[in-house]
């Protein structure tokens, strides 16, 4: 038998990628009306500072949402969007991601949106592990012990 030879030629934790946009691509055509210190300002700021530095263009990527405050977060930054119904956002994003696989797809949302009235679609979308980000703004407002 053959000895088992691994190729070194390329370090496994560096990907080719593209070169990275500037943040301030995706910054979109609205600006955050949420209030002042809101955290969901930060969640924002990190998401697009996330898709510039994986190389990501605003081709490459829908963020979906539900209902609330959270939720508004697809109409500020420059990608693909939907704003869907208040609970359905998972069950949309499933549906977005099996259509087009190359698709990188961010459901944002609130507590209340992703684990109330959205919680049954979160175990679903558990079970089928389907390939997106779910990022969950939690304000306390839903009061989920």
């Amino acid at each position: 038998m053959g000895e088992l030879r691994v190729d070194t030629s390329f370090p496994l934790d560096r990907k080719p990628r593209r070169p990275s946009l500037p943040v301030k691509e995706f910054k979109g055509k609205a600006d955050p009306d949420w209030c002042p210190g809101c955290g969901d300002f930060g969640v924002l700021n990190a998401l697009k500072i996330a898709l510039s530095e994986l190389g990501l263009q605003p081709h490459d990527v829908l963020t979906i949402s539900g209902i609330g405050c959270s939720s508004n977060l697809p109409g500020y930054i420059n990608t693909y969007g939907m704003h869907t119904l208040h609970g359905r956002a998972l069950a949309v994003a499933t549906g977005a991601q099996l259509a087009n696989h190359k698709l990188k797809v961010v459901v944002t949302g609130g507590d209340g949106d992703g684990f109330g009235i959205g919680g049954n679609h979160f175990l679903h979308v558990m079970g089928r592990n389907v390939d997106f980000a779910f990022l969950v703004m939690d304000n306390g407002a839903s009061r989920i012990p």
